[in-house]
């Protein structure tokens, strides 16, 4: 079985956070070709069923996202709210916020999902060992999205530096307070 690749495990570890979105390189056609692509990684009780469902499937499961912008004074935050419906009732879920005005890699994961034709999703086990993955179609009314979001938090985003009160790290800080883990 393979792990994620040992970058993303650094990423994840070091942020406390179970799911993510980076630029990766992956193994097709076109290896030259950079996309944003999904990992999650599962663990504890709850996710003992989810874990299962995973590694016996070969089907894709439906997907749900979500996107918003939170305009802190000090930042742009872009939400990615993300659903995989691994049990009909009772989807995976999780979140990935990105300040593309103070990241350069959350703003290139913006622009790769406002291009990339499709959408690549990796999930893991608590050790990072991949049980499932999945690709599917994106469609141009979600890649026009993330331009969009892409776009927004740049103009809000450059009228906060002209204040001289732009800090990515201190709204990136500030949203993540306001999460518990359940």
């Amino acid at each position: 079985m393979e792990k994620f690749p040992q970058s993303v495990i650094d990423m994840m570890s070091a942020g406390g956070s179970t799911v993510t979105c980076l630029p990766v390189q992956l193994d097709t056609e076109d290896s030259e070709a950079w996309q944003s692509a999904f990992f999650f990684r599962l663990g504890g009780q709850e996710s003992q069923r989810d874990i299962r469902l995973l590694k016996k499937s070969t089907d894709v499961f439906s997907v749900g996202l979500e996107t918003d912008i939170i305009e802190h004074a000090n930042a742009t935050v872009v939400l990615l709210r993300l659903q995989v419906f691994t049990q009909k009732d009772n989807p995976l879920v999780g979140e990935v916020l990105l300040t593309p005005g103070g990241a350069e890699t959350h703003y290139e994961v913006l622009t790769l999902l406002s291009e990339q034709q499709s959408l690549t999703w990796f999930f893991s086990d608590q050790d990072y060992q991949v049980i499932h993955q999945q690709r599917q179609p994106l469609l141009k009314d979600w890649q026009d999205e993330f331009l969009a979001l892409r776009s927004e938090a740049f103009k809000r985003d450059s009228i906060i530096r002209l204040s001289g009160k732009y800090s990515a790290q201190t709204a990136f800080a500030e949203v993540v307070s306001n999460y518990a883990l359940r």
